[in-house]
């Protein structure tokens, strides 16, 4: 991967909002990687495509780090939500920042209305910077009791410090025996916490997206709607 371009500018349909700076976190520390390592490392990635080639994305997430790559964000002109139900709708704002976080997860989930939401899996970003996360959550779905379990993949316009943290989502899967389902992912505002059930923050920034696919037990529905909070621990490295 070389290049990567978002193109938001349909969102401008949307009414006026002015852009917001993007959201700052506490991220976790990091320490340099030696060159040694990063070689490694990268012909781990290198040697397990070869093996298997649904493990080259994992090579693609890398290289996020070890040659950024450059990134072209086409935001909306504006963005904001208009609603009858007035106050209870929170403002929309949009990420402006030039960084790019990719990463790539186990990710399972099992609900009955009310669910749990669990990944794990290695993330790299523009800064140079390899590491892990582990994301715990939870969260309301909309379809029958059901359970899944497979691969994710997330991309955040932002540092790992912004990929931390709190989040709130909205998504959708569809498919029986296998489904395919994307999560659009928001930063609240400062001091907003997951909780059960799920509290819309006042403010949402727009910072990216999950697509995920996944084996999953049979549901009346062949479509679920869910509505996450997540919080997200990382550790990571310097290239």
């Amino acid at each position: 991967m070389d290049k990567f371009t978002l193109d938001c500018t349909q969102l401008a349909h949307w009414d006026y909002v002015k852009q917001p700076p993007v959201l700052v976190r506490n991220g976790a520390s990091t320490r340099a990687l030696p060159a040694e390592e990063a070689a490694a490392m990268k012909s781990a990635a290198r040697l397990g495509k070869f093996f298997n080639p649904a493990l080259a994305p994992l090579e693609e997430i890398l290289d996020i780090a070890s040659k950024p790559l450059a990134v072209k964000l086409l935001p909306p002109s504006a963005m904001s939500v208009v609603s009858a139900i007035g106050a209870a709708v929170p403002t929309f704002k949009f990420s402006s920042s030039s960084e790019l976080t990719g990463a790539l997860a186990f990710a399972g989930s099992g609900a009955a209305v009310i669910g749990i939401v669990v990944s794990l899996g290695v993330y790299a970003s523009t800064v140079r910077e390899v590491g892990t996360f582990a994301t715990v959550g939870g969260g309301l779905f909309f379809n029958t009791p059901g359970a899944s379990l497979g691969g994710e993949a997330t991309i955040i316009l932002g540092t790992p410090a912004d990929f931390s943290g709190p989040y709130f989502a909205v998504g959708a899967s569809s498919g029986t025996g296998t489904a395919l389902g994307i999560n659009v992912l928001f930063a609240p505002e400062t001091g907003w916490r997951p909780s059960m059930p799920p509290k819309i923050p006042k403010t949402l920034t727009l910072m990216g997206f999950a697509v995920n696919y996944s084996w999953v037990t049979p549901t009346r529905f062949g479509t679920t709607v869910s509505i996450e909070v997540t919080d997200t621990a990382i550790s990571g490295i310097k290239f």
